[in-house]
Parts: C-alpha cells; sequence; structure tokens
C-alpha cells in the first residue's frame, strides 16, 4: 500500500477536499495533489463525489461530513437537523445545509440541498457545533434557519429541550423582523 493511501487512512477524514489531501500528503501544488487524486480515483483507491471532492471506497461515509465537503463553506441544519435531534419525524434522502448559493447534488440515492443565506448569516457561529471535521446547527439555531428560509412560516413537531435562550439570540442574528416575532410565536405555543 502507498505511503499516500496510508496518511488518508490514518487520517480522521473519509471524504477528503484537494486542500485536505494537499495537506494530508504534504503537496504543496495544487496541480501535483489534483493529479494525484485523479490517479488514485483511476485505480479504484479514491471515488471521485465532484470536481475537488474524494472519498475512501469500501467505508461507509457519514451523510453530513459529505454535504460539509461538497459545497464549503456550509453548515448543516434544517429539518436534517430536527431529525437527527428526534424533533421531526419526517423521512427524507435529503440533506439540508446552508450556503452562500443555492445548489443541489445527487450522489446515490442521497440529495444534497443547499440553501442560500447571507454571509452575515453564514459565518455568524452562534448556535453552531463545528465539532470534527463537520459544521451542524444545533436546534435552536437549525429553527431559526427554517423560520428565516420559509420566510417566517414553518410547522415544528416539537420543542422538547430548547434553549429558549438560545433561540432568541439566534433569532437575532437574521436581520430582519420576521425571525424574532416567529420564534416569539413558537415560544407562545410551547408555553401553552
Amino acid at each position: 500500500m502507498s505511503t499516500k493511501l496510508t496518511k488518508l487512512l490514518q487520517s480522521n477524514l473519509k471524504v477528503f477536499t484537494l486542500d485536505d489531501l494537499g495537506i494530508i500528503w504534504g503537496q504543496k501544488s495544487r496541480s501535483a495533489t489534483r493529479q494525484s487524486a485523479r490517479d488514485y480515483a483511476s485505480r479504484g483507491s479514491l471515488i471521485r463525489l465532484r470536481q475537488g471532492v474524494y472519498a475512501l471506497p469500501h467505508v461507509e461515509l457519514d451523510s453530513f461530513m459529505v454535504a460539509n465537503k461538497l459545497l464549503a463553506p456550509s453548515y448543516i441544519t434544517g429539518l436534517s437537523v430536527l431529525i437527527d435531534a428526534g424533533l421531526s419525524f419526517q423521512f427524507t434522502s435529503c440533506v439540508f445545509s446552508a450556503a452562500s448559493y443555492n445548489k443541489k447534488y445527487e450522489l446515490g440515492e442521497k440529495t444534497f440541498v443547499y440553501s442560500q443565506v447571507k454571509e452575515s448569516i453564514l459565518f455568524n457561529s452562534l448556535g453552531l457545533n463545528d465539532t470534527g471535521p463537520t459544521s451542524i446547527a444545533g436546534v435552536e439555531r437549525a429553527m431559526c434557519d427554517l423560520v428565516y428560509l420559509n420566510k417566517g412560516r414553518y410547522p415544528f413537531e416539537g420543542f422538547e429541550g430548547i434553549n429558549w435562550e438560545l433561540m432568541d439570540s439566534c433569532a437575532k442574528i437574521y436581520e430582519c423582523s420576521f425571525v424574532p416575532i416567529a420564534i416569539k410565536a413558537l415560544k407562545e405555543q410551547n408555553a401553552g
């Protein structure tokens, strides 16, 4: 087994951008990294997910990690977070993320949907959990994102364990009046 492949297997990643590969392999030239990745993909040692994004073959991929790598910067949010937290019982094969522009990728049976948010929202870390190789909104931030992306309306199914103070703080980052108003209505609905 080659040294480069060994380094990939020893990393905590299963999905790699060209930047990730360059760092892991110690290559300073982006073109050399790109060529190495292409060579490994042609031999089946890497799978090309899209231009500049690769994965190890024969490993179960974390769809949240894949979503963060397919389009960066981005963070997992919305229904994906609520389902993961047990606050929504809808079924979807989509992974929802916030990004700087709208985009959709289909990989196998999964669809990765990116919704555009302002950069002031995208780069605000309030309510985000940046642990390890993935960036994921906490429940409170995800709920605020849904309200924002749906212009003030979203039919939430559950409110267990919500930190309403954090939700109020998150609502302020959207720089529009309807998010705090909708969050206040949700809080009153939950109290009633």
